[in-house]
Order: structure tokens, then C-alpha cells, then sequence
């Protein structure tokens, strides 16, 4: 069995695990802020809403990972809204002038879990420390020039 293919179960055995632990038991472990949840699960929904969870946890570490990173803010929600709300922004779903407000209930639920999960570090980031993604149907953009692919997961490519 691949590594790819073991990450995988890896993360639908999380999951099952997810939904079979009632709500309190799920909040033991480390604290994670609300607000950087909630950042952060936006960024997932609006992101990669038709992704896998894979593909949900790749968009989601490329947020924590620029947190972490020198040259980018040290927090998630910082990360997500840099650039403000007037074009040129880091996510488009942010400074496109529509709501940020989450519609598909089944979906924001699966954006907000796997969000927890990242950070509280229990996914693992299938991306080896991508600080960029874009859409894999979009020709390549210039700016990736100088980067290196590291990662295409799903609908998205990632960059380090």
C-alpha cells in the first residue's frame, strides 16, 4: 500500500472516528481558538468545498503553514484576510464583494471539522509545507515561476 493510499484511510478512519464521538468527548485535546476556527474553516468551505478530506486538509495547512512562516501574519485569520477586502487579496472568496456566509450546511460542518482537525494537529499535511495553492484547471500562472510544485491534490496544485 502507497503512502498516498494509507493517508487516505488514515483520514476516513478520523473521520468515522469524528462522528462516532459525541460533541463534548470531541472537545478534549488542544484549545483551538474560535475565531482562527472559524477563519480557518471559511477558507476551507470557500476554498475546497467539493474536495476530499485530503483535499479539504491540503487548503486548510497551506493557511497554518503561511501562519507559521516568516513573511506571512502569525495568525490563521490574519493569513486569510491579508490584502483586505478590495482586490489584490490572498483568497479571492474574500475581497469578491459577496457573502462569506456559509450556505450548505453538510458542507461548513465537514469545512469546520477538518479545520479543528489541522489545528489541533491531528491531521497530518498532505502538501510537504505548500505556502500556495491554485486551481489545477487554471493555466499555470506566472507568479508560480518560482516556485516549487510540491503537491496536486484534488482540483488544486500546491507550491512551496
Amino acid at each position: 500500500m502507497n503512502v498516498k493510499s494509507k493517508l487516505i484511510l488514515a483520514i476516513f478512519g478520523l473521520l468515522v472516528a469524528i462522528v462516532a464521538v459525541p460533541p463534548p468527548a470531541r472537545a478534549a485535546g488542544p484549545q483551538v481558538p474560535p475565531e482562527a476556527l472559524r477563519c480557518l474553516a471559511l477558507a476551507v468551505y470557500f476554498e475546497a468545498r467539493g474536495e476530499s478530506i485530503e483535499g479539504k486538509a491540503a487548503v486548510a495547512h497551506v493557511v497554518v503553514n503561511r501562519a507559521r512562516e516568516a513573511g506571512f501574519p502569525d495568525r490563521v485569520c490574519d493569513v486569510v484576510q491579508q490584502g483586505g477586502e478590495q482586490r489584490p487579496c490572498q483568497f479571492g472568496w474574500y475581497c469578491d464583494g459577496r457573502s462569506d456566509q456559509p450556505r450548505a450546511g453538510r458542507m461548513w460542518e465537514t469545512s469546520l471539522d477538518v479545520a479543528q482537525e489541522v489545528l489541533a494537529g491531528r491531521l497530518e499535511d498532505p502538501t510537504d509545507g505548500a505556502l500556495y495553492f491554485v486551481r489545477a484547471r487554471i493555466t499555470k500562472p506566472s507568479w508560480t515561476r518560482r516556485l516549487t510544485r510540491v503537491a496536486h491534490i484534488g482540483g488544486h496544485v500546491f507550491y512551496r
